[in-house]
């Protein structure tokens, strides 16, 4: 039987399906080549530098959602509403959201310059800068 007519045929599938199972999908080979089991995901360890940006996001939030209380706008239109409301959405959950990102897939030390840079482009910059002006 040629491979193409092999394609169409079911015959042999399942042992193909045991057989993927049981080559060890998963597993690193140890240091003797051996297949090891999955070594436990390194656990996240957050400094005090990792609290703080985590004060510093909940900080922004409320920043952002007193910025929509101070000062409502009003649309012309259902869309224009709509639209800007999701906007609002999003610019209150970005900064913890941006913390969880750079928790969760940052190494340990590269995450302080994403926090960072999270913290400059989150930041309810309409409120800081009323509060300077």
């Amino acid at each position: 039987m040629s491979r193409d007519e092999d394609a169409l045929r079911w015959e042999g599938d399942d042992e193909l399906d045991r057989a993927t199972a049981d080559d060890g999908a998963g597993s690193a080979p140890g240091p003797d080549g051996a297949s090891a089991p999955d070594a436990p995901r390194e656990a996240r360890r957050r400094g005090p530098l990792g609290w703080l940006m985590l004060a510093l996001a909940a900080a922004s939030t409320v920043g952002w959602i007193a910025i929509m209380v101070l000062n409502p706008v009003q649309q012309p239109s259902l869309l224009g509403l709509a639209m800007y409301q999701l906007g609002e959405l999003l610019a209150v959950i970005a900064p913890p959201l941006w913390w969880f990102c750079v928790d969760r897939l940052a190494p340990v030390g590269r995450r302080a310059p994403w926090w960072l840079a999270g913290l400059v482009v989150t930041a309810p910059w309409p409120l800081a800068v009323g509060v300077l002006a």
